[in-house]
């Protein structure tokens, strides 16, 4: 069955798109690539900028991010990181800290065989 909206085009043909090809780039002898002008200009980077390299060996892709962007996501990660260790630690130390009383605890004294430690 396929959905279709009033006007009769699929619904997520009017949904944004996160991602875009801009085109190839060509590694100079150097191993320096241009990036595509319109990638530039719609992604805010400028001459001087840095851009973190990330990629897979197995399948031989590679993505560019820039820096100033992949920071503020690892201090956001950082940040919910430090408070779930903190939430851990918390319910560590409520639940799994608890003291028990030596006499609720069974005695680990071993006594000598057919001897009545009452006695």
């Amino acid at each position: 069955m396929t959905i279709k909206n009033e006007q009769g085009s699929f619904p997520w043909q009017h949904v944004p798109r996160p991602g875009k090809i801009y085109g190839a780039a060509t590694v100079g002898e150097r191993g320096q690539i241009s990036l595509p002008a319109e990638a530039r200009r719609e992604l805010g980077i400028e001459a001087g900028d840095k851009v973190m390299v990330f990629a897979n060996r197995l399948n031989g892709s590679m993505v560019l991010v820039k820096a100033d962007v992949f920071e503020n996501f690892a201090d956001f990660f950082m940040t919910k990181l430090n408070k779930l260790e903190a939430t851990a630690q918390g319910f560590f130390d409520t639940f799994m800290g608890v003291e028990v009383d030596e006499d609720e605890t069974d005695s680990t004294e071993e006594s000598e065989p057919g001897v009545d430690s009452q006695a």
